[in-house]
């Protein structure tokens, strides 16, 4: 069973988060939890997995990386034995927690790649409309705005309007859209309710997949952020195979409709469900090259579609 997080969620804090779309919470996770993935994520940063190769940008000392469970024996602990699933339990208000994926962002010292503003939900083959999905956002290292933290415009998971799914590199797949382009909130910074919090190692963000949120290059010269997502849902989201959005390397079994479940995005709480969890279990699970190879083949088409129109 999951760890017990090291205090519950104030009912102040799950009101702001109703509220606000984001909280900062702190004190949650155990000095072990903390120790052991700051480890685990220098390790994968050294030895990307396959998605890593591909949306890392190495050029510019950006390292990301997503699906670590799948393959790192540490991420897949976190997801099944760390306080995570519980926390995300009281924002989401549900007793059925699911795993949906963990993602990794790593912005050394001087790295000078910003995050576009964005919210979430547009990336993920998933029913727009979705709420109950949150993302845990955990800093490994000291954190303030001028050293890349995330900022918020608080109360912007209840604007009618869906934006684009931008990625650091500005990936023309995921631009390829009908969704609105972002607004410039930069430009006219005095206009929103913007949070970003100092953060010291071990906080977490909690945040919904609506609210918008973004940060700037790691201006500092002497910190890094190495910082990683995990994402948490109940059993209401419902699978979309929207296009622009991000590639699934697994073969997850869902048509559109379905409630997201199964071996890709495995039920934690109450209970984890045995047949689910099976194959992950007994070893590290790549994706199949075959699978991959099809995926890839058909982001090459539309793309190639998309420039020629």
């Amino acid at each position: 069973m999951p760890d017990a997080p090291m205090r519950d969620l104030t009912s102040e804090e799950v009101e702001a988060y109703d509220r606000d779309g984001v909280i900062c919470a702190r004190g949650l996770f155990p000095e072990e939890w903390i120790e052991r993935m700051a480890t685990a994520i220098d390790r994968v940063v050294e030895n990307p997995t396959m998605m890593g190769n591909v949306v890392s940008m190495k050029d510019d000392d950006f390292s990301g990386d997503l699906f670590i469970w799948k393959l790192d024996d540490d991420f897949r602990d976190f997801v099944y034995e760390s306080p995570a699933s519980r926390i995300a339990q009281q924002v989401l208000g549900s007793k059925v927690v699911r795993h949906f994926y963990d993602q990794l962002f790593v912005k050394p010292a001087g790295c000078h790649v910003p995050t576009p503003w964005h919210h979430d939900v547009t990336f993920w083959p998933v029913d727009v409309s979705s709420q109950n999905l949150c993302s845990m956002w955990i800093t490994f290292d000291p954190v303030d705005r001028a050293s890349s933290g995330l900022e918020f415009v608080k109360g912007s998971h209840r604007w009618p309007r869906l934006f684009k799914a931008v990625t650091p590199n500005y990936d023309p797949y995921m631009l390829d859209s009908d969704f609105d382009d972002a607004p410039a909130i930069d430009d006219h910074r005095e206009d929103y309710d913007l949070f970003c919090p100092d953060m010291e190692p071990g906080d977490i963000l909690l945040f919904n997949a609506h609210v918008v949120h973004g940060s700037s290059s790691n201006y500092s010269t002497d910190r890094p952020r190495r910082a990683f997502a995990s994402r948490w849902c109940d059993d209401s989201i419902l699978f979309e195979s929207r296009h622009a959005t991000m590639p699934l390397l697994w073969d997850h079994g869902l048509s559109d409709g379905d409630p997201i479940s199964g071996s890709l995005f495995p039920q934690v709480l109450p209970d984890s469900i045995a047949e689910e969890g099976a194959r992950r279990a007994e070893a590290p699970e790549p994706p199949d090259p075959e699978y991959v190879a099809r995926i890839f083949e058909a982001i090459t088409e539309r793309a190639s579609a998309s420039s020629s129109s």
